[in-house]
């Protein structure tokens, strides 16, 4: 007969297996915690990664009315009709210039929701020889002066030029010759103070410079 008092193995107690249960749920517990934060944390890094990468996309995929213009080449390696609509959208006017050299004006009015800038772009043979933009709203911090104007020097660069008088009013471009003009902001409200610039530009260097009434 077995005596009642005789002790069970330690394996066969309630308090081992609850014991064992209870560091199973911890361990399960602890590595799913631990499992979760490390891919969140992963999440959260490639969410990051992901909403700057768009934003540079949007960046790239939405330049400047200036950039654009500027990145349309003219010449014997002018961008072609198509490559110019994908750039600025449809124009606002077509005008046959020449049949026979296939001569064409393309218009774009109103761009940018900037009812006073006028693009135009001609094209022979299906590439673009030149191009110009007016009406651009530039909001001068300075006044034209000589003083800048005498900075530049034959030979000096386009950023140069940019980085003395900032964006001009006006651009213009054929056959790879820049015409920026520079027009003081003081002539809406004053006629004597008609002061402008025009710097003409060739192989990225100034070929010919002009000034009017600057002081």
């Amino acid at each position: 007969m077995t005596d009642e008092n005789e002790k069970k193995p330690f394996y066969k107690t309630n308090w081992f297996w609850i014991t064992i249960l209870s560091i199973f749920i911890v361990v399960s517990a602890t590595t799913y915690i631990a499992n979760y934060s490390f891919y969140q944390g992963k999440a959260d890094q490639a969410t990051a990664s992901q909403s700057k990468d768009v934003a540079k996309k949007k960046i790239k995929n939405n330049p400047s009315l200036i950039a654009r213009y500027n990145s349309i080449k003219t010449g014997k390696n002018g961008f072609n009709k198509d490559e110019v609509i994908q750039l600025l959208g449809n124009p606002a006017s077509i005008q046959q210039i020449d049949q026979s050299n296939q001569l064409l004006n393309l218009n774009w009015e109103g761009t940018d929701d900037n009812s006073e800038v006028v693009i135009q772009i001609t094209f022979e043979k299906n590439k673009a020889t030149a191009k110009s933009i007016q009406g651009l709203d530039i909001d001068r911090k300075k006044l034209l002066t000589s003083e800048d104007f005498n900075k530049l020097q034959d030979g000096d660069s386009y950023n140069r030029v940019i980085n003395v008088l900032g964006d001009p009013d006006d651009y213009s471009d054929t056959n790879g010759v820049k015409t920026l003009t520079y027009e003081s902001d003081l002539a809406e409200v004053d006629s004597a103070q008609d002061a402008s610039i025009k710097i003409e530009i060739s192989n990225n260097k100034i070929v010919y410079k002009e000034q009017q009434n600057l002081k």
